[in-house]
């Protein structure tokens, strides 16, 4: 490794560590409540609990609840506390208007409070702290990265491992649990939707989730244990061959044909009306980013299995699964971290860029790189707003193409 592509990597590993630091450090680098408070002879850890609970909760202590009802963290004459080095938290804006600055410049002093409580990098139109804001959009933007290329990784790699070592002619079941599994689809999600109206109205979308999933597996799987019962017949125990890799490859071109940002921003506003959350825009991400991972794992997949070692476990008399598992994948997998990486990289930038159309999470607003830049636009005149988020997503995504770069050439070399 020459020295321009060792400073690169070293580059990109120091400020992704750093993202990975602020974003789960987040509640001790910008927080609007103190990390430690004292009032009377009474210590309290406000800051603090908001890593584990909803900040907006009571406390159930008379003094702690007026102050959050009327926003006084910063006046209210504590015996002592310590705030965060940005005493203001991502997104969030006071109570009461007079204690709301827009506006102002970086360094900018708030007007309730003491000196300590600053505006490093000062305020947009609508009041929501800069420096609070990035702090904020560095966990949304990896959070959104990581977990969305983790799903599209995940279904691109089983989905183009299936269709590069199966092919279309190497996968072959009986006609008896095929035929049953087609019938058992349709059948499981009709019952994982039967199933809602039975729960209490209390229930969370997790347990509905799990009940109808649950529901889904038992009939699919009571479904094929049929389709093997029939197998008893000799019609119904013939073997057919599954065009595995056609099937696959259809549906990846079909996923390809969509622009992915244009869908998205569809679904997105289709959800606007039910409350969309960041996990909707997660699993949306994921679900349009996964064809790119197939057909490289696909490609590998059809060169790893023609290598002589994957003809010697075969002559070992080695089960196909346990081939594909334990031989096949991991080598076909060692070229494809460098498409996670990218792909992390892209997911970054789609995020914000929705976001920076207004289809992003609504209750982020003002906690994310996109939401700065859209209030941004409204005011250009206010060039400290767009600057921080613009240089914060070019170098992330830049950090992450050095990265992927230099884990293709270690997968080259490898």
């Amino acid at each position: 490794m020459n020295r321009r592509s060792r400073f690169s990597l070293n580059f990109a590993a120091f400020f992704l560590l750093t993202l990975v630091v602020v974003a789960l450090g987040r509640n001790l680098i910008a927080n609007g409540r103190p990390l430690y408070c004292q009032v009377g002879e009474e210590v309290f850890f406000p800051g603090l609990r908001s890593v584990w609970r909803d900040p907006a909760l009571p406390y159930g202590h008379p003094v702690l609840d007026s102050i959050q009802r009327h926003f006084l963290w910063r006046v209210y004459p504590y015996s002592s506390a310590v705030f965060a080095p940005i005493a203001f938290s991502p997104g969030e804006l006071p109570t009461r208007p007079d204690t709301t600055i827009r506006r102002a410049r970086p360094g900018a002093v708030h007007p309730v409070g003491t000196r300590v409580f600053r505006h490093w990098l000062g305020t947009d139109a609508q009041g929501y702290d800069v420096a609070a804001a990035l702090v904020g959009g560095t966990r949304v933007a990896l959070l959104t990265g990581s977990l969305a290329m983790c799903l599209a990784f995940g279904l691109g790699v089983v989905l183009g491992a299936l269709a590069g070592y199966w092919g279309d002619d190497r996968l072959r079941v009986r006609r008896g649990p095929l035929l049953m599994a087609l019938l058992g689809t349709p059948l499981a999600f009709f019952y994982s939707s039967a199933v809602q109206p039975w729960l209490p109205e209390t229930a969370n979308a997790l347990v509905r989730l799990l009940t109808g999933g649950s529901a889904a597996t038992v009939v699919w799987v009571g479904a094929v244990a049929l389709g093997y019962r029939l197998c008893r017949w000799s019609f119904w125990a013939r073997e057919v061959a599954l065009p595995v890799d056609l099937w696959i490859m259809r549906l990846a071109e079909a996923f390809m044909a969509v622009p992915g940002l244009l869908a998205i921003v569809a679904f997105a506003a289709l959800l606007r009306e039910q409350r969309q959350t960041l996990w909707a825009l997660i699993a949306l991400i994921g679900l349009f980013s996964w064809p790119g991972v197939a057909l490289f794992v696909r490609a590998e997949m059809l060169r790893v299995r023609e290598m002589d070692y994957i003809t010697a476990a075969r002559s070992l008399g080695l089960s196909e699964v346990r081939i594909l598992l334990r031989h096949a994948l991991p080598n076909a997998l060692q070229p494809a971290y460098t498409v996670f990486a990218l792909g992390v990289a892209g997911a970054v930038l789609l995020e914000a860029s929705l976001s920076f159309l207004g289809y992003g999470d609504q209750q982020l607003s003002g906690a994310t790189w996109g939401s700065l830049l859209q209030g941004a636009r409204t005011s250009p005149q206010l060039w400290w707003v767009s600057l921080p988020p613009g240089l914060a997503i070019c170098l992330t995504v830049m950090a992450l193409h050095l990265l992927g770069e230099q884990l293709g050439k270690r997968g080259k070399g490898h």
